[in-house]
């Protein structure tokens, strides 16, 4: 990061008094300073009884003193591990500050995890008790309680009332029964919290498992701080500032962004009611600032593809004027140039008729976008930079604490994921492998030391270089540039080192593919796997008039064929001709968690993948 801009990012910090991290060293230290110096704020918005209710800083700290009081009861004691097994939702990192204020582990499990999945995470981790969201992640805990001894409790969140279920309470018993703990012993949660230490683990977070089974990263609070203390200047986020949080909690760019963020910032959160009350929510509350990976900001990019087709021919002409206006006002922003007169003009009206249009997909008050977990479009950040939003591309891994590299503005470069974050240092390997230190680097693997092994490569320092398995490169600007996940690289027959990513990500910029998967390591050319999205497809087959029973018989129909035909010629035409897609084969169904083809973060399992279909696969070499 240039001189001039951390410059500018410290007299941003210096001008918001953010904490003292010397004293306030710690997540939990952190947050009941910001309980006690913001007490009467708004920290939390909430769906509640179908309207928007706000929740005070001091409403926050009260509803996290219940429950890890009440978990102090429960007789927990420091190191101990608590999963919480739930969607996206306020009661979630009430739980979450509570396990960590009594100097417990959190351990964070997606809810749309299979029992067997489910079972892994608690069994490796040895959770003795489990916050679980309602009656469908209970009958997952039951079942695992049926072939598991580790827990020994578990708390449900929603309006439950257990009945002759050894070792299951209600949310609201739970509080109750903290509430009267704190009346006879007042001071015990704040001696467990101000014990923690910097070095203290707070949380495992299991990586995707896109490999083998999922490995549980270490944070501590040193990991988080290193990361929240800078972020509120890079991205000059203030406490009129608003996220929206959607995403699984049990990811760590989300905890980042929508829970531990305001633990600096002083920002508000909106919790969003689900994933598929998105929309709805966006428009309803207007948030400043969006995270979302590169999968949401297709599915934004396809609606908003469909609505045009569906336009007039009048309408077509004004939109695609618009967004003439938008390419030249974004070309002129990118090189720093002033914008004409004329051309404010003209940016005015294109806003005015289209562009405000589209902002308030995302609800009208966007300042911009965040986009990580995994590699984005360039096409998909030009296209949103020219209606006016801009998405910043930010890099990094759960064993960094999210961060490695980051655009923000002042400082973006559209194909990069940024430069290096402060306080971290970055090397290319001989392989072009990237590695990284700094405080956000994870100490290792859980119960798992031959990982943390390759992981974590001591320096000279007494310090670690951490291997990412990302192979990239550093341009002459000092922007990272990401080319491939080291273990995905495809070399073709003919020795041509290709990045399947790039190619994948580029198919998914069609509003009709869902995933793309390529394969040809070792073979002449490339083929892929491609599924469809089902909403997308369906509109151009009922605009069409094609009659079908499902998604498996649509997939079929000769026009869904040349459709997607036409769509991968298309797309061929911007790759170099080793990277072309000679085949396809369009699947029957999506590919699916519980088949094990995708994580939670819907990452195509490779291995998994080639296994399931490799007949499919190798019958088009035929």
């Amino acid at each position: 990061m240039g001189i001039a801009r951390i410059a500018l990012t410290c007299r941003w910090l210096e001008a918001m008094s953010l904490p003292d991290f010397s004293r306030q060293n710690t997540v939990p230290r952190l947050f009941w300073h910001q309980v006690e110096r913001y007490r009467n704020r708004v920290a939390i918005w909430r769906k509640y009884r179908g309207m928007w209710e706000s929740l005070t800083w001091g409403d926050y700290g009260e509803w996290v003193k219940d429950v890890a009081n009440g978990l102090l009861l429960s007789g927990l004691k420091p190191g101990e591990r608590v999963s919480i097994l739930a969607q996206t939702r306020w009661e979630w990192v009430v739980c979450d500050m509570a396990i960590i204020s009594i100097g417990c582990v959190t351990v964070p499990i997606y809810h749309s995890n299979t029992v067997e999945q489910t079972r892994y995470i608690v069994e490796h981790s040895k959770s003795s008790l489990v916050f679980v969201e309602d009656q469908e992640q209970l009958d997952k805990l039951m079942e695992i309680m049926e072939r598991s001894t580790c827990v020994k409790s578990v708390v449900v969140m929603d309006g439950y009332q257990p009945e002759d279920l050894p070792g299951v309470r209600s949310w609201d018993s739970l509080r109750r029964a903290g509430r009267e703990f704190e009346l006879a012993y007042p001071g015990v949660l704040r001696d467990r919290y101000l014990k923690v230490q910097p070095d203290d683990i707070i949380s495992f977070i299991y990586t995707s498992g896109t490999t083998g089974p999922p490995k549980a990263a270490m944070i501590n609070s040193r990991n988080v701080i290193a990361i929240i203390k800078y972020l509120p200047g890079l991205l000059k986020i203030g406490q009129a500032d608003s996220t929206i949080a959607y995403l699984p909690l049990a990811h760590i760019a989300e905890r980042v962004v929508g829970h531990f963020l305001k633990l600096a910032a002083g920002n508000q959160t909106i919790f969003a009611e689900s994933i598929e009350d998105l929309p709805h929510n966006l428009r309803q509350t207007g948030p400043t600032i969006m995270f979302g990976t590169p999968r949401i900001f297709e599915k934004f990019y396809a609606r908003i593809a469909t609505g045009i087709n569906d336009a007039t021919a009048f309408q077509r002409i004004i939109y695609n004027w618009a967004i003439g206006v938008g390419k030249t006002v974004s070309a002129k922003r990118i090189k720093g140039k002033k914008l004409s007169w004329p051309l404010i003009v003209k940016k005015s009206l294109a806003h005015f008729l289209i562009f405000r249009k589209i902002q308030a997909f995302f609800g009208g008050k966007i300042r911009f976008l965040i986009s990580g977990g995994a590699p984005i479009s360039p096409e998909i950040i030009r296209y949103f930079h020219w209606v006016g939003l801009d998405i910043y591309e930010v890099y990094g891994m759960t064993e960094t604490t999210g961060l490695i590299a980051m655009n923000f503005p002042g400082a973006c470069k559209i194909g990069s994921v940024g430069t290096v974050f402060p306080g971290t240092e970055v090397k290319i390997g001989s392989d072009g492998e990237i590695c990284a230190r700094g405080q956000q680097m994870s100490p290792g693997y859980y119960r798992n030391n031959e990982a943390t092994a390759e992981l974590l490569e001591p320096d000279s320092n007494n310090g670690y270089w951490l291997h990412t398995g990302d192979i990239g490169f550093m341009d002459d600007e000092g922007y990272l540039h990401i080319t491939d996940r080291k273990k995905d690289i495809i070399i073709t027959a003919g020795g041509k080192n290709v990045a399947p990513q790039n190619i994948e990500n580029l198919l998914k910029t069609s509003p009709y593919i869902s995933q793309a998967m390529v394969y040809g390591d070792k073979k002449p050319y490339l083929i892929a796997l491609i599924t469809l999205d089902e909403d997308e497809i369906a509109k151009f087959a009922r605009d069409r008039e094609i009659l079908y029973q499902d998604l498996t018989d649509l997939s079929g129909k000769p026009e869904v064929k040349d459709l997607i035909h036409r769509t991968v010629h298309e797309k061929n035409r911007q790759l170099a001709s080793y990277e072309t897609i000679k085949k396809f084969a369009i699947l029957e169904e999506d590919f699916d968690q519980d088949k094990d083809e995708v994580t939670p973060t819907l990452k195509v399992k490779r291995k998994v993948v080639i296994s399931r279909y490799r007949e499919l696969l190798e019958g088009m070499y035929s």
